[in-house]
């Protein structure tokens, strides 16, 4: 297939199964991984490393600096109120870095890698995501606070374990924490300065508000490439600092961003997802399906309860709202692009991780099964499911009524 067939059919197949998923109310990535299985090694459709050449690696990790972008972008710590704010900020620091630990040696236990190599795989599923973490809240339909403590959590690890886990990849392959030092400082200059310069034009320039988003779609792009001329990786530190300090400035009216991820964000997930589970080697997937179910065995049954004892510990949460936060940690979008990244950095630098793609689509795929499939029961069983049920937006955060 050529590269015009091949793009006119990775977005053909993105939309349709993000346009599925809503309708069936099902998370997207379900659908989107088994269609680029379906055309890439099942069908043979789609070969993604013949579409697109060497241009691969450098295209799928601008469009995983790009989705940080987005996540980022929701990084509005002012959002955070109530009973919901200390359970989520110790979800996503002790949580995080006892996720990351823990994850690490159980990926050590399970794979025959390094603990370098381990580490990478820890630090990967740190990460959430609100795109499946909010359509399972829909169907969930938990209380608040646990409802926000959930959406919160997906929304704010998904740069934070990326940014762990780059960081993680760049000590393994280089062994040079300077070099690291280096590539996240420059990163987040960038970003920093192109988030400045925007929010000045915004505030300033009188561009007009239907080109907001287009605008900052620009420097995304334009911080990306800036950073990783510099340093390798340091593109992916630049979107996620510009999202975040757009977020969090109080100096330009920014709403329109959100739009970012309403419409180019839901277009680069279904894309990413379909060209990298259409590179997955079904052999991989098999020889590796045993240490994946008895890595998500104790994801789910051992470090998500711990992570979520921790660190809601001495907050205003009923047990009950505990032990809920405790059994929902699925893993999306963000976990499987990065494990395709590193995966394809490890290959550029003559040093192949054949265990670090298919055993982290696994975990991204039976997680998704497990909470879809458990999360409602559990809810009910601990009479944590709410009544009524509430408006909620992408990321399964309540959406208000501002007409009252």
């Amino acid at each position: 297939m050529d590269l015009v067939g091949g793009i006119a059919l990775v977005v053909a197949v993105g939309v349709a199964g993000q346009v599925a998923a809503r309708s069936l109310r099902v998370p997207s990535i379900l659908l989107l991984l088994v269609l680029g299985l379906l055309v890439g090694p099942v069908l043979g459709w789609l070969d993604p490393d013949e579409v697109f050449g060497d241009a691969l690696f450098p295209l799928v990790s601008m469009a995983v600096g790009l989705l940080l972008f987005e996540e980022s972008l929701k990084l509005d710590f002012g959002r955070l109120r109530g009973g919901a704010r200390r359970p989520v900020l110790g979800l996503v620091t002790t949580g995080a870095l006892v996720t990351g630990l823990g994850a690490t040696a159980i990926a050590y236990l399970f794979l025959d890698v390094t603990w370098g190599r381990a580490a990478v795989v820890g630090a990967i599923l740190i990460v959430s995501g609100p795109t499946v973490v909010g359509p399972l809240l829909a169907i969930i339909r938990p209380r608040q606070p646990v409802e926000s403590v959930l959406a919160f959590e997906g929304i704010f690890i998904d740069p934070i374990g990326a940014t762990v886990a780059l960081a993680v990849a760049n000590v393994v392959l280089h062994a040079e924490p300077v070099s690291l030092l280096a590539t996240g400082g420059w990163g987040l200059l960038v970003g920093v300065v192109a988030a400045a310069l925007l929010v000045v034009l915004i505030r300033f320039g009188r561009v007009p508000r239907e080109t907001e988003v287009v605008l900052a779609f620009a420097f995304a792009l334009g911080a990306y490439a800036l950073a990783e001329g510099v340093h390798d990786e340091a593109g992916l530190f630049a979107t996620t600092a510009l999202g975040a300090a757009l977020a969090n400035q109080r100096v330009a009216r920014t709403e329109p961003l959100h739009e970012f991820g309403t419409h180019i964000g839901l277009l680069l997930i279904g894309a990413l997802f379909v060209v990298l589970s259409a590179r997955i080697d079904l052999d991989a997937l098999a020889r590796y399906a045993l240490p994946t179910i008895g890595i998500v065995a104790l994801l789910v049954l051992v470090l998500r309860p711990l992570v979520a004892g921790l660190s809601t510990l001495g907050t205003e949460l009923r047990w009950s709202d505990r032990a809920m936060i405790g059994w929902m940690a699925p893993r999306g979008i963000v976990a499987a692009s990065t494990a395709s990244v590193f995966s394809l950095r490890f290959e550029d630098a003559g040093e192949p991780f054949p265990q670090l793609v298919p055993v982290v689509f696994g975990v991204v795929l039976l997680t998704a099964i497990v909470y879809g499939f458990t999360g409602a029961p559990a809810a009910s069983l601990l009479g944590v499911r709410s009544s009524e049920r509430e408006r909620l937006d992408d990321d399964g955060l309540p959406v208000l009524d501002r007409s009252a």
